[in-house]
C-alpha cells in the first residue's frame, strides 16, 4: 500500500461530499470518492420531477471537486483493506460509506396502477402516468419506516392535490402512512403542521395504517393502503432498505448500521455515515453532512494527523412543498444540546411562496458544493 494515505468515500450524496470536502483539506491524504456514474442527485427536486414541472437533469450534476479524485464506477464490495470496483481492487487506509439505503420495486395493480419512486430518476419515469390520472383517486402510500426525507411524502400529495385543483380536475387524493402522528419523533407539533396543511389542500390522511410493503412490490393493494375498490393510482414511497455493501453490518429488526459517536461500525477501518447510519436525529441533509464530517475528521485523527475540533451539532433545515409554488420550512435545533440528552425544539414557518426563492438557493449552494474549477 502506499506511504500516502488512501481514504476511500462511496456515495456523492451531503454525507459522503461533506466527508470527501473535510478530507481533502488536509496535506497528505488521497482521498477516492466513488459515485455511479460520478454523479449525484439532489432529493428534494423528486416532487417538482413527479408532477413534470422539472427535469431529473436539472437535479443531477457530475461532481468535480480540486482534489479528489472521482470514480464514477459502482463499488461492488467493501474487503478489509480495499474496496473493490469493477473487478479492481483499491487498497484503503479506511472508507467512509455513504450509500444511502436501497429502494425495494414496486409492482403493478389489480385496479389503475402502483408505481414507486424516491428520487428525480424515478420521479421523471412515473410522471407521465401521475400527469395522465384526470379523475378518481390517488393514494400517496408510505410502504413502511424508516424512509428518506420525512415530510416529502405530505409535500407530494398536497402538490397533487393542488395541480388537480387548479386544472379543475375530479381527483381524490389520500396519504396513506403506518405512523400513528407524523415525524413523532420530533414532537406533535410538527405532525399536527403537516396534517393542517393537508386538510387546507384537500387531502385524506390514513394514520395508523397496516400497510404491507411485500403486497406492495407485488402490485397488490392491501387493507388500510386503500379502500376496497383500490385506487385510480396508487403512488409507493418504497420500503428502504440496507445497501447490499453493508449488507453483513446489520440485523433483521433495521436497515440501519449501528455506529459509535464517530460513526465507526464494527468492521475495522469502515465508517457508515448518512442515511445508512442509525441515528438520533432526522434523515435529512445537514445531519448527514454533520456525519461526514465527523466520520472524516475521526479518520484524520487515527491517521495520526492533528485533531481537529468536533463540529457543531447539526441544526437541520427542510423545506417542505405546499403546492402551487408555495413551501413551509422547518428548522429542528437542540438548545440543551445533542441527543439523546437534548430534545429537538422544532420551528414551522408556514407556507408561503416567498419561500420558492430560498428553495432554489438551497440547491444552487447543493451543486455549487460538487462543482468546482479545477
Amino acid at each position: 500500500m502506499s506511504a500516502v494515505p488512501t481514504i476511500a468515500v462511496i456515495g456523492a450524496g451531503p454525507a459522503g461530499i461533506a466527508a470527501a470536502l473535510r478530507l481533502r483539506d488536509q496535506p497528505g491524504v488521497r482521498v477516492v470518492l466513488a459515485a455511479p456514474g460520478g454523479y449525484s442527485e439532489y432529493l428534494p427536486g423528486t416532487l417538482a420531477v413527479a408532477t413534470g414541472d422539472a427535469r431529473a437533469a436539472h437535479y443531477k450534476t457530475r461532481v468535480e471537486l480540486a482534489g479528489v479524485e472521482v470514480v464514477p464506477a459502482h463499488v461492488e464490495a467493501i474487503e478489509p483493506g480495499a474496496l473493490r470496483i469493477d473487478g479492481s481492487r483499491l487498497e484503503t487506509h479506511a472508507v467512509i460509506a455513504a450509500p444511502g439505503l436501497t429502494l425495494d420495486p414496486v409492482g403493478g395493480a389489480t385496479r389503475g396502477e402502483t408505481i414507486g419512486f424516491w428520487d428525480p430518476t424515478g420521479a421523471e419515469a412515473a410522471a407521465p402516468r401521475i400527469r395522465a390520472v384526470e379523475q378518481g383517486v390517488v393514494d400517496v402510500v408510505i410502504s413502511s419506516l424508516p424512509y428518506r426525507c420525512p415530510p416529502a411524502p405530505y409535500g407530494l400529495a398536497m402538490r397533487l392535490a393542488r395541480r388537480a385543483r387548479r386544472l379543475g380536475r375530479s381527483l381524490q387524493v389520500r396519504l396513506v402512512t403506518p405512523e400513528e402522528h407524523p415525524l413523532a419523533a420530533l414532537g406533535r407539533a410538527l405532525g399536527d403542521a403537516l396534517l393542517a396543511g393537508c386538510r387546507d389542500a384537500g387531502v385524506e390522511v390514513r394514520l395508523g395504517a397496516e400497510i404491507d410493503p411485500d403486497a406492495l412490490a407485488r402490485g397488490s393493494i392491501t387493507t388500510g393502503a386503500s379502500d376496497r375498490g383500490g385506487a385510480d393510482l396508487t403512488i409507493v414511497v418504497p420500503r428502504h432498505r440496507t445497501s447490499p455493501l453493508l449488507a453483513d453490518l446489520v440485523d433483521a429488526t433495521s436497515p440501519l448500521v449501528s455506529v459509535d459517536a464517530r460513526f465507526a461500525t464494527e468492521m475495522a477501518g469502515v465508517f457508515v455515515v448518512g442515511d445508512a447510519a442509525a441515528s438520533p436525529y432526522p434523515r435529512a441533509a445537514d445531519p448527514a453532512a454533520w456525519s461526514g464530517t465527523l466520520a472524516a475528521t475521526a479518520v484524520l485523527s487515527e491517521l495520526g494527523f492533528e485533531r481537529a475540533p468536533t463540529p457543531q451539532t447539526p441544526a437541520p433545515d427542510c423545506f417542505v412543498d405546499h403546492g402551487d409554488g408555495a413551501y413551509g420550512r422547518i428548522r429542528v435545533t437542540y438548545p440543551d444540546g445533542p441527543p439523546p440528552g437534548g430534545q429537538p425544539a422544532v420551528a414551522v414557518e408556514p407556507p408561503s411562496t416567498a419561500l420558492a426563492a430560498d428553495f432554489e438557493e438551497a440547491h444552487r449552494r447543493w451543486h455549487a458544493l460538487r462543482v468546482e474549477d479545477h
